[in-house]
């Protein structure tokens, strides 16, 4: 094998690698990636056997080729390179790596040892969404992902098809989040998956900065994800396959109430501060309480600590509905405003000890649910 390629995507490609490349000390193949050259094109994959990755990109192929090489070594070693081309070259048992004044030997690994990564058949559902409205669209749920292993179906991320939607949905059981987004084609039927997280923020760092379009090809097991940024033949091709989570996930939309009894409008900046101001004093439940009054129109925010003492602050709001006093925890509440990027934010109260409901002001493609604290 000998190959020339541009060290920026060599760089990019390694690195994306590096990240999914595992530790595991019974599988040890599972720590290096694996690097082809093969018709103008230089390929990089790695995969941890739940999630794999292959980055594909034109390359001046001399001769032909693959090798498997340790990845952490071969990532910091190209990280350090300044020269804008790299040459590739396999030389017995070893993989050579030279650019301009630097130049590297690294031990191989057997080649047939490494796992096969599987690839869409081409005749799964498939649907086309812009690739940063769909990282978008998890980075404001992933947050949020149950991290028990008694109930694997919550540790992921819903992925939900129905016409031109897609609905990516998070739940950790004490607050759940809901994105809507748009998608370029249509589903061909209702389909459904549940992404493990890890997938997810591999997504979101392949496809997180790039224009253009992800094709998601659904089966059973797995889901993929390709880009392709069509006419651009020397930006590079990335797809990635995951395992999807076996089990059904919940009724979530058993949890959103579909009306509250109590309905404040405020500035989501000033909340932002207040939530910060009332933490100092809050306790070992990060617990803050809410008071919410439709005659004063204000939003009270207090808190206490027996060893700290208290603190109370008010939010000018416009406020329907009943007087409402409730519990939250102020770190769970923070997070969820976050996500939204709005001047003003929706805080409506369901039925007595029912949860809150956050949602960007005039905007129905992102809602955020919490449940109250009992102290």
């Amino acid at each position: 094998m000998k190959t020339t390629v541009l060290k920026d995507f060599l760089k990019e490609g390694v690195s994306m690698a590096e990240r999914i490349a595992a530790k595991n000390p019974s599988l040890p193949i599972l720590s290096n990636i694996f690097i082809s050259a093969e018709n103008n094109f230089l390929q990089i994959s790695a995969t941890d056997l739940e999630v794999g990755a292959h980055y594909k990109v034109l390359a001046k192929n001399d001769k032909p080729g693959a090798v498997v090489v340790p990845s952490k070594t071969l990532s910091q070693f190209v990280a350090s390179l300044v020269d804008p081309q790299v040459t590739l070259a396999t030389k017995e048992k070893q993989f050579e790596i030279s650019s301009g004044s630097f130049r590297a030997l690294l031990k191989t690994l057997d080649t047939e040892d490494f796992p096969i990564i599987p690839s869409p058949r081409g005749n799964e559902p498939m649907v086309e969404v812009d690739a940063k409205t769909l990282c978008q669209g998890l980075q404001a749920v992933i947050g949020f992902v149950g991290q028990t292993q008694a109930r694997p179906e919550i540790s992921g991320i819903l992925f939900s098809f129905s016409q031109k939607t897609l609905k990516l949905v998070s739940t950790d059981s004490f607050r759940l989040a809901e994105k809507t987004v748009a998608t370029r084609t249509q589903a061909p039927k209702e389909h459904s998956f549940i992404l493990p997280a890890k997938a997810a923020r591999e997504v979101v760092g392949a496809f997180g900065e790039r224009e253009g379009r992800v094709k998601i090809f659904m089966s059973p097991n797995q889901a993929s994800f390709f880009y392709s940024l069509e006419g651009q033949a020397k930006e590079p091709q990335i797809s990635l396959v995951s395992r999807v989570i076996e089990g059904e996930y919940p009724r979530y939309q058993d949890v959103i109430p579909t009306s509250t009894q109590t309905k404040a409008t405020l500035d989501r900046n000033d909340l932002i501060m207040h939530l910060r101001a009332a933490s100092v004093f809050s306790g070992r439940m990060s617990d803050a309480r809410f008071v919410v009054d439709p005659k004063t129109q204000k939003v009270e925010i207090r808190s206490s600590s027996q060893d700290l003492g208290e603190g109370a602050s008010s939010i000018d709001a416009k406020v329907e509905g009943e007087k409402r006093e409730v519990s939250f925890n102020w770190r769970f509440f923070l997070e969820g405003l976050s996500q939204m990027k709005s001047a003003k934010v929706d805080f409506g109260l369901a039925a007595e000890e029912g949860p809150a409901v956050l949602r960007p002001s005039q905007e129905e493609e992102y809602v955020y649910v919490l449940m109250p604290l009992k102290l």
